[in-house]
């Protein structure tokens, strides 16, 4: 009798664990589905674990627009370098990025880098002050991706004077 009540007890309390372990991988799982996105990592899993899903039925790239600077503007050293535009996708954005880079060089003056997973529209600003002693010649590259991997870059030649 005290046998078969100890074998009870177990089966209730195997049970009970399976079920609480069910729910935690069920959870957990979850978790990770929702998050497979939220810090992208391209298609490897490079990015704490987290890995991208792509969207492999989205063909049509990104639209995009830089509003300033305007080709071949003129700074000077000290004043602000305003990067403002939009970014657009028909089924939502993945990453992008913001560069200004010193021609003469190739060093990257400012990056900004974007995930905006899903979203539809973005007004992208950024800001940089340069400061320079000779003529510069910079360029602003805006690059941006959908999770089909579609891409849209644009690039903006400016000049800072001293």
């Amino acid at each position: 009798m005290k046998s078969q009540l100890l074998y009870q007890v177990a089966k209730m309390l195997r049970f009970t664990v399976m079920k609480v372990l069910f729910k935690l991988i069920l959870f957990t799982g979850c978790i990770t589905f929702m998050s497979a996105c939220s810090k992208g990592g391209g298609s490897g899993n490079d990015d704490g674990g987290v890995v991208h899903i792509p969207s492999p039925n989205d063909i049509t790239a990104p639209v995009l627009d830089i509003f300033s600077p305007t080709p071949d503007q003129v700074f000077t050293s000290g004043s602000n370098i305003n990067v403002t535009g939009r970014i657009t996708d028909d089924l939502g954005l993945y990453r992008g990025s913001i560069r200004i880079t010193n021609d003469a060089n190739g060093n990257i003056l400012k990056e900004q880098l974007y995930e905006i997973h899903y979203v539809l529209n973005y007004n992208f600003n950024i800001n940089y002050t340069p400061a320079v002693t000779v003529p510069s010649n910079y360029t602003v590259t805006v690059t941006f991706e959908d999770h089909g991997y579609n891409s849209a870059t644009k690039t903006v030649k400016i000049k800072v004077n001293p």
